[in-house]
């Protein structure tokens, strides 16, 4: 229990952002919405900036960018010999495994269309 402890005292949420982060959240949906009541074509216009496939849009290029700067300062500060170490245990790379392909493929067919069943 104390290392919890220690580990809160030592993480502070020192900044502005981190200490608003609800409250910002909060103002990006009203935002948000506000932006599509203002400019009701703008959803379609980013809807147009799609990446299809035989008339279906597979990858929305403006979600892909803002996925991209909400990743990388996260991917910066993770340390590769860490997540080394990580994968030398079987056990939560094989659960991992196990669940994302032996598992979860099964409960997604499971719950498509009737046309989309895999016979």
């Amino acid at each position: 229990m104390s290392d919890i402890a220690s580990a809160n005292d030592q993480r502070k949420m020192t900044s502005l952002f981190e200490r608003y982060l609800t409250l910002w959240v909060g103002l990006c949906i009203v935002g948000g919405i506000a932006l599509g009541k203002v400019a009701p074509n703008l959803a379609k216009t980013l809807d147009g900036m799609a990446i299809s496939v035989n008339g279906a849009p597979v990858v929305s290029i403006p979600i892909a960018i803002c996925l991209f700067f909400m990743m990388y300062p996260i991917m910066v500060k993770i340390d590769f010999a860490e997540v080394l170490k990580a994968g030398k245990s079987i056990k939560p790379v094989g659960l991992t495994l196990v669940i994302n392909w032996l598992i979860k493929p099964f409960l997604l067919v499971s719950k498509a269309k009737p046309s989309l069943r895999i016979l």
